[in-house]
């Protein structure tokens, strides 16, 4: 698991060094950084001596790395220029302007129609408020050269490096040099698609930052081979995980086939749905027909060290209790449960002062906003991933927000984030198929051991990137078809052992 911060908390961790007097150290390390991977870029595009890079620079410490990393390029033999962006040339940070002028560079008013790289440097991690640099670019007839590549020093300007919005607007980078660590607005909402590649430089304030509680997590691909790797030589099927499945009616059975389906995918040992009539005969018939290895049963069986209910129950009585018998058998055998789509709608508060093993609640946006309406009004005004943060601290349980950036929460502080990927996996199905891979990974672990609520974090935010690895080996064969997406799970499974 890899971790990333907010600006706020990268500002926290410079500031003991910052008032040691180390800034200017900070400084000259960021903007070496800058220029060696500027350097690398260029390389790639054919040359580096020779080549014309531009700065745009504002007032504060990011126009200041920017302004050093220049008179670093100026070394190498690259033509330097500086355009002050929405603020003077006097009010440019003025160590850096000095490094600047005396390695040659020049203050300039326009854009040669040659130049190779564009160094965007006019707002940091500080950044608050909304800026449109496109719209300011336009407005005084600076046009960028269709050929130049786009570098955001730290962060594309007008990113909140914070949450990944972008109240105005902001250049597209190519690629993004960030410093001491990734930031959570370079990888989640509009900001992920702005930041092009990434490139970590360190600055050496790696010590301070370990000591930040709460950072953010990511799952990179060896993590899903941890949680979702090839077991063990000796397991059976019931220690490969026993997973119940309370989903599909009449009028969606098709919703319980896609769980069994990614479930069985994802390498769980044993299926069992739980279909009672009359909806029964209808689901299992399908879900038989697609995967004849499941079990049909009107119980949970109490071999089950997972359930997962809720997809395409619908809103009936029936359904109603069923997601309640399903919660009450998981209460009983102290596993963990999964609870999604309309099964999210039943929830009352005293549900979570039941004491379950682990109660993971898989919402998109519109129904994590309806259970805070319901169960926590006074967040309602917070924004959805606020919400969702909240509730889980609140209630104690985990949450996974579906939407373009997967969130996962848990009930101590720990919070995960998932980049979207592609927009393929925006269709009808695919949270039906998440389910059925956590729930599979899930099934997996034991309540009892010393470290299982930080296994379950591992194993939902490793499932959630194998869910997105598997939408974008579709998306590269033409797109996301939900009922073959089990085959991109096996995929993308391959692909993380490799």
């Amino acid at each position: 698991m890899r971790r990333c911060y907010t600006g706020t908390q990268i500002r926290a961790a410079e500031t003991p060094r910052l008032e040691a007097g180390d800034g200017p150290v900070l400084m000259r390390r960021a903007a070496w950084g800058l220029a060696h991977h500027t350097l690398q870029l260029l390389a790639t595009r054919g040359r580096t001596y020779g080549s014309r890079v531009i700065g745009l620079i504002g007032k504060g410490n990011n126009g200041g790395d920017t302004l050093w990393a220049l008179s670093f390029l100026a070394k190498r033999g690259i033509a330097i220029a500086a355009i002050p962006i929405n603020t003077t040339t006097t009010d440019l940070h003025p160590e850096g302007l000095v490094a600047f002028r005396r390695a040659g560079g020049r203050i300039v008013d326009e854009i040669a129609p040659d130049t190779a790289a564009i160094l965007d440097g006019v707002f940091g991690t500080g950044f608050s408020g909304s800026f449109d640099l496109p719209g300011y670019l336009a407005t005084n007839d600076l046009s960028l050269p269709t050929t130049a590549a786009v570098i955001a020093c730290d962060i594309p300007s007008g990113i909140l490096a914070d949450t990944g919005q972008i109240p105005g607007a902001a250049l597209a980078a190519d690629l993004t040099v960030t410093f001491a660590a990734p930031k959570v607005g370079l990888l989640a909402e509009a900001g992920s698609q702005h930041s092009g590649m990434i490139r970590v430089v360190d600055i050496g304030i790696n010590d301070h930052l370990t000591a930040i509680e709460h950072p953010w997590w990511i799952a990179e691909i060896p993590d899903v081979a941890q949680s979702y790797g090839t077991p063990a030589w000796d397991v059976h099927k019931y220690s490969r995980g026993v997973l119940g499945v309370v989903a599909g009616s009449a009028e969606y059975p098709g919703a319980a086939v896609l769980v069994v389906n990614a479930a069985a995918a994802t390498g769980v040992g044993y299926i069992s749905l739980v279909a009672e009539p009359p909806r029964g005969k209808t689901v299992a018939d399908k879900v038989i027909s697609a995967n004849p290895q499941a079990v049909v049963a009107d119980h949970l069986t109490d071999k089950a060290t997972c359930v997962v209910v809720g997809p395409g129950l619908g809103q009936t009585r029936r359904a109603k209790e069923a997601t309640g018998a399903a919660l009450q058998a998981a209460l009983r055998l102290q596993i963990p449960v999964l609870v999604d789509a309309s099964a999210l709608d039943v929830l009352q508060a005293e549900v979570f002062e039941r004491g379950f093993a682990a109660l993971v609640l898989t919402p998109h946006v519109g129904e994590m906003r309806r259970l805070t309406q319901r169960l926590a009004p006074d967040l309602a005004e917070h924004s959805v991933v606020d919400q969702a943060e909240e509730f889980a601290r609140r209630f104690g349980a985990w949450i996974v927000l579906k939407s373009a950036t997967t969130y996962v929460f848990g009930p101590h502080g720990v919070r995960g984030l998932h980049p979207g990927r592609t927009a393929e996996l925006a269709t009808a199905g695919t949270g039906d198929t998440l389910a059925g891979i956590l729930g599979a990974g899930l099934s997996r672990l034991r309540p009892e051991d010393h470290d299982f609520s930080q296994q379950l974090f591992n194993t939902l935010s490793a499932g959630v990137r194998l869910h997105s690895m598997a939408g974008e080996l579709a998306a590269r064969d033409g797109g996301v078809v939900v009922s073959t997406l089990e085959d991109y799970i096996r995929q993308a499974k391959r692909q993380g052992l490799e």
